[in-house]
């Protein structure tokens, strides 16, 4: 099954996002006064981003994102919650920069438990899952399981299963693609196809990088996001 995140569309208006502090109605029906990320020009033109495409570990960049950095993520890759094409930036919806928060905590505590997960490390699991202090071993390892599995099949729920057809004739090569309808949705199963085996985030050592990238592009012993940072990183090794 493919995760159809990469094919995400998003629209970023061209003078970007700025804050609005409002009473309005959020993505889930209620009435909130607080800050809202909207348009700096509603009469802006807007450009199309494919934030999953350019960005593979999306969802490792938004676990670690500080609240003054929320701007910056929106104007590279748009709204979290907006599901229509427009064709101006004051037709995009006003996103209330709480859903960025919210996302962003539940993102960076389970990521946290996958990374204890991964490393065996009961004191990471505990410190994320207190509830499961008294576990222990195969016990404690298994409900941390469960619990992730549970709370991120909570999250892509906002997603669609379709059928795509083959594109030439011969034998059937049908494709079951889970679509994301919005960019949060799509964030979410980008996790999920790492928690899966079907990507491996991994952060660029080398010396002023730290950006993530999916090491399992292209060459499976992958160390560095890019062939400058491994140039970099080589030059600057001790002889």
């Amino acid at each position: 099954m493919k995760t159809g995140t990469d094919a995400l569309e998003t629209w970023v208006p061209l003078g970007g996002f700025r804050l609005d502090h409002r009473k309005g109605k959020t993505p889930e029906g209620e009435f909130l006064t607080t800050d809202w990320l909207v348009p700096v020009l509603t009469y802006d033109g807007v450009s199309p981003a494919h934030p999953c495409a350019e960005q593979p570990c999306l969802h490792r960049v938004l676990a670690e994102c500080s609240r003054d950095q929320v701007l910056h993520l929106a104007g590279l890759y748009g709204l979290l919650t907006a599901t229509s094409k427009v064709a101006r930036a004051g037709d995009l919806p006003p996103e209330p920069v709480d859903t960025w928060h919210r996302e962003i905590r539940g993102l960076r505590s389970l990521t946290s438990l996958w990374d204890g997960l991964a490393a065996g490390d009961e004191y990471s699991l505990r410190r994320v899952l207190p509830q499961l202090r008294t576990a222990k071993g195969k016990d404690l390892l298994r409900l941390a399981r469960e619990h992730l599995a549970r709370k991120v099949t909570e999250k892509m729920a906002g997603g669609r299963l379709e059928l795509i057809a083959p594109p030439d004739e011969g034998l059937p090569q049908f494709v079951i693609r889970h679509r994301p309808a919005r960019l949060i949705d799509a964030i979410w199963q980008q996790f999920a196809a790492e928690i899966a085996g079907m990507m491996a985030a991994a952060r660029c050592p080398a010396p002023g990088c730290g950006r993530w990238f999916p090491r399992n592009v292209g060459r499976s012993d992958r160390q560095f996001c890019s062939h400058a940072c491994q140039m970099r990183a080589w030059r600057l090794e001790p002889s």
